[in-house]
């Protein structure tokens, strides 16, 4: 037990610990926006967890980049881990310009959350974030990335 509280082992844990906040934060951040309709609690709501959610999301995207530095000299690996990687600075770019969109909007008074173009923005980035965490998934289950006994 006391070899799991190591630096080493923590890191390799943090992405793991991290990356399932963003992906339900997310989801629901878009769910409220799309059922919202006029309810302004429903919207402030949606907004404070795209701005979590997409906090969360940095946080994942720079713990996993952390964690996959240990696989950098297997090309096999490697060549699995980067689809996944690839897509997740995807996903966090999206909802940072999502967020980023919103907060100027709210600035100026209004709020583009529930309206098509940033419905449709979000639908992609959820699309785009399932994927991610689907090759997350495989990287664990398929390749055994981060399991004991292949964590280097």
């Amino acid at each position: 037990m006391s070899d799991f509280f190591t630096f080493e082992n923590m890191i390799n844990h943090a992405h793991g610990a991290t990356n399932h906040f963003p992906i339900a934060l997310l989801f629901v951040s878009v769910i409220l926006d799309a059922v919202a309709g006029k309810r302004p609690y429903l919207r402030s709501t949606a907004w404070l967890l795209l701005v979590l959610g997409t906090l969360g999301a940095i946080a994942a995207t720079v713990t996993g980049l952390v964690a996959h530095l240990a696989y950098e000299d297997d090309p096999i690996l490697l060549a699995a881990i980067e689809p996944h990687q690839f897509l997740a600075f995807g996903t966090t770019a999206i909802f940072a310009g999502l967020a980023v969109w919103r907060w100027r909007s709210l600035r100026r008074s209004s709020d583009v959350g529930g309206t098509l173009p940033y419905l449709a923005i979000a639908l992609v980035g959820l699309a785009v974030l399932g994927v991610t965490g689907f090759l997350g998934g495989n990287l664990v289950s398929e390749w055994g990335i981060g399991v004991s006994g292949v964590t280097r």
